[in-house]
């Protein structure tokens, strides 16, 4: 069984047991969100249509984690006006679990997983990819509260003891970055990375 949802403006079609990403929900990691903005149903024998929403028809979604997409590079330029501006856009997004669909043509349902207590993931900090992550594991660095109290100079040596590959890059914000996903401030470390190009200020 299958349902077509409309969420955030954007229309997805979804099954019990699916994990989906949609557009942030305003809504807690392990909370249960209903969504009746369902546009169609189908059993594979039988399919129902809605004009343009399917009454008594709805999905059942579990929050799993909210987080940010991949950076998106804009770049603009005026000729002749020695014009240039770089920015950076991630928007953010929502995961759910799809427990259950329920309408006149029947329903189905999954069993919610447990949902784990997940590690800071470092690669937020923008300059900070898989590998430096890695690097940063090996030296007892995991956290974000973990990055934030680490001196600039510390985290230089060590990429510098990691090789010339990460001796290039500069950790000059990543402890300011930190600090605020420690405290949860989002919208100021959007705000901040959204400034940045491979963790440093332009």
């Amino acid at each position: 069984m299958y349902a077509v949802i409309k969420t955030g403006g954007k229309q997805y079609k979804v099954s019990a047991g699916e994990k989906l990403r949609v557009e942030q929900l305003a809504a807690d990691v392990g909370a249960e969100v209903v969504i009746d903005q369902v546009l169609a149903v189908g059993t594979g024998e039988q399919f129902a249509v809605g004009a343009p929403l399917l009454a008594g028809a709805s999905v059942s979604a579990t929050v799993m984690s909210h987080g940010l997409g991949e950076k998106v590079r804009i770049f603009k330029m005026r000729r002749r006006k020695h014009y240039q501006k770089h920015q950076g856009h991630r928007q953010p997004y929502t995961e759910l679990f799809i427990g259950r669909i329920a309408s006149d043509l029947g329903s189905a349902s999954a069993e919610v997983p447990a949902i784990p207590a997940a590690p800071d993931d470092l690669e937020r900090i923008e300059g900070i990819g898989p590998k430096i992550d890695q690097l940063m594991a090996k030296a007892g660095i995991r956290t974000f509260a973990q990055l934030a109290a680490t001196p600039v100079e510390k985290l230089r040596e060590i990429l510098h003891a990691g090789g010339p590959r990460f001796a290039a890059h500069d950790p000059g914000t990543w402890p300011e970055q930190a600090a605020l996903a420690a405290k949860g401030e989002w919208d100021a470390f959007r705000k901040l990375t959204d400034e940045l190009v491979a963790g440093k200020r332009k």
